[in-house]
């Protein structure tokens, strides 16, 4: 291919040179003009040895249908230093198709940079019809500045992006609006100091993603044309200065007269009014829009939902008015189409009004200063300036596209959607691109992947890239992303600096992430699976290991540990107390001149006395209950407690506090404060005051099991090193009456062998019934003490209170730096204790995870819990013997399906699970081998019978078959039923059931041949008629469809409903 350029001389144009694709070079003298695709035409003032006019006219003319990527001849035309200035955005629209292609387009160089016909370097590329290429005369980075400097001299302050990942809003999981950054101003928080608080007027482009929470639009995007999980946001701000009629000024000024647009093609909205929220109308935006000339059949109300705009459930809020752009235009009305979701009548632009303030009742107050906040979708604004129908066909995306199709040598894009993306690359490069975004920004700004919160969310969307990546451009994972990183970084870096900076990083960790997505199965997906679908971690190992994916084990704990967190979080969510604050904690020292409570009767059995001090409401103090009303909740102070308040790991007693016949107050929670104990709870009947003299009793039956929990962490403590070393140290835990949680250093993972020495050593110590010792002792003193633990960087009182496990804590003390003692258990500790160590009876070890790079976890079950969870092992051990005796039958896969879900799901000993997984996994093993053979074997027996069929002489012109066939309920013995007579038998049509009650299933597929499809017959109609009856769903493209159901005894049922269907659907067509 060759672009021809040709000197104008009177009547003829010689031509003087030719750009050649395939030699990327400029020649002068040209090639003949048989081989031209298209021709610059220079005046006669522009010789052939030197453009030196100082400014030449250069007239391009593209005869169609031309293939020229204008984009990419308009930046190598130019010598490298007309690159860098504006006019390469004027060689671009220059060479622009028009509607008629014998109009010429020209431009005039910058007069400071003559150049040469030997300077031309031309990288010309096939790649789209004249028909689809559009102008490109408002690029992505003019578009942006044309903005900035709009509003700028309007007097607004130009304010860099702040950061995707929102650092002090902890309600947002990224950035997702323009507003985000400026919500202090708003909300009035915003400290005198900060910059932000000068600001009146302000103008920026905010970076947004939108990919998690309440605002997610991952799994649109690469489906439809305008949807990102990353955009830009441009916005121009008032704080308390103009309102309503400058911002629909300006903005109705900016869109039709700096930018262009058609006024015929722009509609705008206004609120409504609502009666149910006492709202009027916002009239005054509607005669705004007029008096600058939009008619009023292109002003339209709009309702609450989309034209009244609140930052949350309270605070400010007022009436929206949004801007929508009609991409196809052509004179038609389209009002009828604004907020329908139509991808041809799409909203640009929407100005808020703040002028009102949500009260908590749902009453409304107007603000004392208004403010304006105006969000406008880059990407939107500039598809309809370069006249797209798509915001992926800009030049937003096309850089991005370029470097994927170079990377990954796959066809170029070509812009296409749903069933017109055949082989689904379009859908392939929009994801790819959109995901480069969301990563780069994300990592850039700090959010990095892994398995919480945002940083789930960004390795999800890697995920979901790679998979497109890999399925469909069969592109090498493992440094993909990273490989369009520099498009991106190139693009868009001028403008986001931090991109540049960081550009290593993000390389790095997207390198890191994509080769170990690439080898291993998310953890927290495999969780998810089994917690939310029930699909057994087993089986997904099992498939994966097949497919050569390795599983997560650290994630796969994680996960189980933070769902089962989760849910005691609800549990108790509805118990939650109020506490005392700094002030409070000043007013019982210094104004009521409070004591501290005694609470060393926590460490002995049995009940004490106290008396009331004072009733804690949670805003204030009271001397009597007499006024609160029933079921309130407060606290009570005393003078002397036998109630453990919650601290070092171990739980708050519960209990209650009573006045015999007189009063009964319920403790549910007990916390300190500044050496204050408060008990919370209600009272359940009666009166108390101050001064009330009361019996404190807390519940035994709890504290005896959390007693023995939090003696038995010690005696883990102690085995704990003794096993893996000195440099176990403890980094967490939590004591309560169900179990002990015990959180430690340790670079790798704690091996079987390990775990059984750790559980044996601890049971060996239980079983010596070692009496437990307590005292305080001066803290310099305690540390001395050989083999002493404490939790690091914790603070500790002086004195302190030694806990020893079977060595009195005054023969410590006589000699604390003894070797020997390092063989003991001894902690600072302030909890409470057994008196003897058989009390514990037995520790059982039921997990062993990872929670951290170099912190591990155990939770153990000790007493009645841990022999509990022993004889739930030897029944389950019991019933895997039965269930490998077992035949291969469906009641057999039914029986591995159920216990292997409750296996899973089986809290036991770790030693014991372990044991237990490696016998049922060759049970299970056994089971898919047989499972893998009957399906073979179902396969042949499925496509033997209904071919069988049509070879009998009486079938010969049969053109349908609907059975059920002897086989299981196995979906690929259908399918493959299905794809033979697709591909093989076209005509004919098949639909085929299979399954039985004892599998408790039931599977069917149809395949519509041409001949029944010509009568009208569709796939989906007829299974929609069967799915009624067998239950479940179906699914697949025309003319296919397949299903499960889930009433096997009604298989026959269903099979003479689609012969019934047929034949009144033939019936019909005749």
């Amino acid at each position: 291919m060759r672009l021809l350029l040709r000197q104008r001389r009177g009547g003829h144009t010689p031509i003087i040179g030719s750009l050649s694709h395939s030699s990327r070079r400029f020649y002068t003298g040209g090639p003949p003009a048989a081989h031209a695709d298209a021709t610059i035409s220079l005046p006669p003032t522009v010789g052939a040895a030197a453009l030196l006019a100082p400014l030449p006219l250069i007239t391009f003319k593209c005869p169609a249908p031309t293939l020229l990527d204008t984009k990419r001849i308009a930046s190598d035309i130019l010598p490298p230093p007309l690159l860098r200035r504006r006019y390469h955005t004027t060689v671009s629209h220059a060479l622009a198709p028009q509607p008629r292609n014998s109009r010429l387009r020209s431009f005039r160089p910058s007069p400071r940079s003559p150049f040469s016909p030997h300077d031309l370097h031309a990288r010309l590329s096939l790649h789209k019809t004249l028909s689809t290429m559009a102008e490109t005369e408002w690029t992505g980075v003019r578009v942006r500045n044309t903005f900035f400097d709009y509003f700028a001299k309007k007097g607004h302050a130009i304010v860099p992006s702040s950061s995707v990942v929102p650092h002090n809003d902890p309600t947002l999981l990224f950035t997702n609006a323009g507003m985000n950054q400026f919500k202090p101003i708003f909300l009035g928080t915003i400290a005198a100091t900060d910059d932000l608080a000068k600001l009146k007027r302000a103008v920026d482009t905010q970076k947004c993603i939108r990919a998690g929470g309440k605002h997610n639009d991952l799994d649109d995007v690469g489906k439809d044309s305008y949807h990102h999980t990353f955009f830009e946001m441009l916005g121009n701000w008032s704080f308390g200065d103009y309102f309503k009629k400058e911002a629909v000024e300006w903005s109705w000024e900016l869109l039709t007269k700096v930018f262009g647009l058609d006024p015929a093609r722009l509609y705008v909205t206004y609120f409504e009014g609502s009666p149910e929220m006492n709202l009027e109308p916002d009239l005054e935006a509607k005669e705004l829009w007029k008096s600058v000339g939009v008619p009023e059949d292109h002003i339209l109300p709009g309702n609450m939902k989309d034209n009244f705009w609140e930052m949350g459930a309270t605070g400010p809020c007022g009436p929206c008015s949004e801007i929508h752009y009609d991409k196809i235009g052509g004179g038609r009305n389209a009002a009828h189409l604004v907020n329908a979701d139509d991808p041809m009548v799409v909203e640009v632009w929407n100005n808020v009004f703040m002028q009102f303030d949500r009260q908590e009742d749902k009453s409304l107050k107007t603000l004392p200063a208004k403010h304006i906040d105006t969000g406008m979708g880059f990407e939107r604004l500039v598809s309809a300036l370069q006249n797209k129908d798509s915001n992926y066909a800009t030049d937003i995306f096309t850089p991005l596209f370029d470097k994927i199709q170079e990377v990954t040598g796959a066809r170029p894009y070509t812009d296409k959607y749903g069933k017109d993306d055949v082989d689904g690359i379009d859908t392939a490069y929009r994801v790819v691109a959109d995901h480069i975004r969301l990563l780069t920004f994300a990592i850039s700004d700090g959010a990095a992947p892994n398995n919480e919160g945002r940083g789930y969310v960004v390795r999800r969307v890697l995920r979901r890239g790679v998979r497109y990546a890999r399925k469909y451009f069969n592109a090498e994972i493992g440094s993909f992303f990273s490989q369009i990183l520099p498009a991106l970084v190139e693009q868009m870096g001028e403008q986001f600096p931090e991109i540049v900076k960081k550009q290593q990083d993000v390389k790095e960790l997207l390198d890191e992430e994509e080769e170990a997505g690439s080898k291993k199965l998310s953890g927290a997906d495999v969780w998810r699976l089994y917690d939310t679908f029930g699909f057994p971690e087993d089986l997904t190992k099992l498939m994966a290991e097949e497919r050569g994916l390795s599983m997560d084990e650290k994630e796969i704990a994680e996960a189980r540990e933070k769902a089962r967190e989760a849910s005691k979080a609800v549990k108790e969510s509805s118990q939650t107390f109020a506490k005392l604050n700094v002030h409070q904690l000043a007013e019982l020292k210094d104004q009521l001149q409070l004591p501290l409570p005694d609470d060393e009767p926590k460490f002995f059995k049995g009940n004490t006395t106290g008396r009331v001090q004072r009733i804690y409401t949670g805003t204030g103090f009271l001397k009597s209950t007499k006024d609160l009303p029933p079921n309130t909740p407060f606290g009570l102070l005393l003078n002397r407690t036998n109630f453990y308040a919650e601290q070092g790991g171990q739980v708050a007693d519960e209990g209650r506090i009573l006045i015999d016949d007189v009063a009964e107050f319920e403790v549910h929670d007990v916390q300190q404060f500044g050496g204050y104990i408060v008990h919370n709870g209600y009272l359940k009947y009666g009166e108390l005051k101050a001064g009330d003299e009361v019996i404190c009793e807390y519940d035994e039956l709890r504290r005896q099991p959390i007693r023995n929990n939090h003696t038995a962490t010690h005696i883990l403590n102690h085995s704990l090193r003794e096993v893996l070393g000195d440099d176990v140290n403890q980094k967490g835990s939590l004591v309560d009456q169900d179990k002990l949680r015990y959180d430690f250093s340790h670079k790798v993972g704690v091996t079987i062998p390990e775990l059984q020495k750790i559980e044996s050593s601890s049971n060996d110590y239980i079983r010596q019934n070692c009496k437990i010792y307590s005292k305080d002792v001066e803290l310099d003193l305690a540390k001395k003490i050989s083999g002493v633990r404490a939790v690091f960087g914790e603070t500790y009182p002086n004195p302190v209170r030694v806990v020893s496990v079977g060595i009195d804590v005054d023969t410590l003390l006589e000699t604390p730096e003894n070797p020997e003692w390092r063989k003991v258990s001894v902690e600072f500790c302030g909890g409470t204790h057994v008196d003897k160590t058989g009390l514990i009876k037995d520790l059982v070890i039921v997990e062993e995870s990872g929670i951290a790079k170099g912190i591990r976890r155990i939770v153990a079950y000790t007493g009645e819990a841990a022999h509990r969870v022993q004889r739930e092992a030897a029944e389950f051990s019991k019933r895997i013997d039965i269930i490998g005796a077992l035949h291969f039958t469906p009641e057999k896969e039914a029986e591995v399906k159920q216990a292997t879900v409750e296996l899973n799901n089986l809290v036991i000993s770790t030693l014991q699970k372990e044991e237990l997984k490696t016998r049922f996994a060759k049970i299970v093993k056994s089971v898919v081998d047989e499972q893998k053979k009957r399906q073979k074997a179902e396969s042949k027996t499925a496509l033997d019978t209904v071919t069988g069929y049509f070879a009998k002489d009486e079938n010969k012109d049969a053109k349908h078959f609907i059975a059920h066939l002897p086989i299981s309920a196995n979906a690929k013995a259908v399918s493959d039923v299905m794809t033979h007579f697709k591909s093989k038998d076209k005509e004919r049509t098949v639909y085929v059931f299979g399954g039985s009650k004892a599998e408790g299933a039931v599977v069917h597929g149809l395949y519509v041949g041409t001949y029944l499809a010509s009568k009208g017959v569709t796939a989906e109609t007829w299974a929609s008629a069967v799915t009624d009856i067998i239950g479940g769903k179906s699914g697949g493209k025309e003319p296919t469809r397949q299903g499960q159901g889930t009433n096997p005894d009604k298989i026959e049922e269903a099979v003479a409903v689609a012969e019934k269907w047929l034949a009144e659907k033939l019936k019909i067509s005749e």
